[in-house]
C-alpha cells in the first residue's frame, strides 16, 4: 500500500453508507483527505468524519444539491468514488418500476456525478484528478438471473473506458473497479452468513475492496489504474 497522502484532497464517495463506501471513505480521511459521503435517506453508516449528504442521486434536483454541498463544504473536487448500487432480481420476476430502480442507482447516478465532478476537476489548478467507478466481475460471469444488473454495470464497464479515453489529454485519471462478491448487505444473508462467505473466501471483506481504491488514488499522478479487477478466491463463476 502506497504511503502517498492525501492531505487537502477533495473526495466525493457516493454510497458512503455501505460497506464498501464507508470503508473507502474511512481510508481517504485517514489519508488526510475531505470526504462527502452521500447515499439515500434511510442509510446512516457514514464514516465518521465525512460530510453527510442523503438523497437520490437519479434525479437532477438531487444531484444538484448534493454539488452545491460539495462546493460550499470543499470549494471543489479532487477525487470521484462512485459505489451507490443496488441488487436486481431476475427480469422475468423484476417489476416494471424495480428494473428501472437499478438502472437509476447503478448507472445513471454514476453518469450524473461524473458529469458533475469533471466540471469542478477542470477549473482547479491541483492536478491529480481523479474519477472511480465500481463495476462488478459479474459482466465478465454474465450469470444467469443477473441480466438487469449486468445491464447497468456493463454500462458502467463502458462508461468508464470511454470516458478515461475522453479525459486523457485533460490530465483526469478515471478508474473501473471490478469487485466480486462482497459480503455486504446488498447480499440476501444475515451476518452469520456473511461472516461464513469471508470465512471461506467465498465473499471479499468489503475492507478489500476499500484497499483497491485506495490503492488506485494513491498511484503518482502519470499512473492511471485502468481497470482492477478483485475477487474472492472461490468467486462464483456461473
Amino acid at each position: 500500500m502506497s504511503d502517498q497522502s492525501l492531505e487537502g484532497r477533495r473526495a466525493l464517495v457516493t454510497g458512503g453508507a455501505g460497506g464498501v463506501g464507508r470503508e473507502t471513505a474511512a481510508r481517504l480521511l485517514e489519508r488526510g483527505a475531505a470526504v462527502v459521503s452521500a447515499d439515500i435517506p434511510s442509510a446512516s453508516g457514514h464514516a465518521q468524519g465525512s460530510l453527510v449528504y442523503s438523497g437520490d442521486l437519479s434525479r437532477p434536483e438531487e444531484l444538484e444539491r448534493l454539488f452545491h454541498l460539495v462546493d460550499s463544504q470543499l470549494g471543489g473536487l479532487d477525487i470521484l468514488v462512485a459505489c451507490a448500487g443496488l441488487p436486481a432480481d431476475p427480469l422475468t420476476t423484476i417489476s416494471d418500476a424495480g428494473w428501472r430502480q437499478v438502472i437509476d442507482a447503478n448507472l445513471v447516478s454514476y453518469v450524473g456525478c461524473a458529469k458533475k465532478a469533471i466540471e469542478r476537476m477542470r477549473v482547479s489548478d491541483r492536478g491529480g484528478a481523479q474519477v472511480v467507478l465500481v463495476g462488478s466481475v459479474s459482466v465478465h460471469i454474465k450469470a444467469v438471473g443477473e441480466s438487469v444488473y449486468n445491464a447497468s454495470k456493463g454500462g458502467v464497464a463502458a462508461f468508464s473506458e470511454t470516458l478515461r479515453k475522453e479525459m486523457m489529454r485533460e490530465k483526469i485519471r478515471v478508474t473501473l473497479i471490478e469487485p466480486g462478491a462482497i459480503a455486504t448487505h446488498l447480499q440476501p444473508y444475515s451476518d452469520s452468513e456473511l461472516a461464513t462467505f469471508e470465512r471461506r473466501h467465498e465473499m471479499l471483506p468489503a475492507a478489500e475492496v476499500a484497499e483497491a481504491i485506495l490503492f488506485a488514488v494513491t498511484r503518482p499522478p502519470g499512473v492511471d489504474v485502468v481497470t482492477l479487477r478483485i475477487e474472492p478466491l472461490m468467486q462464483k463463476i456461473s
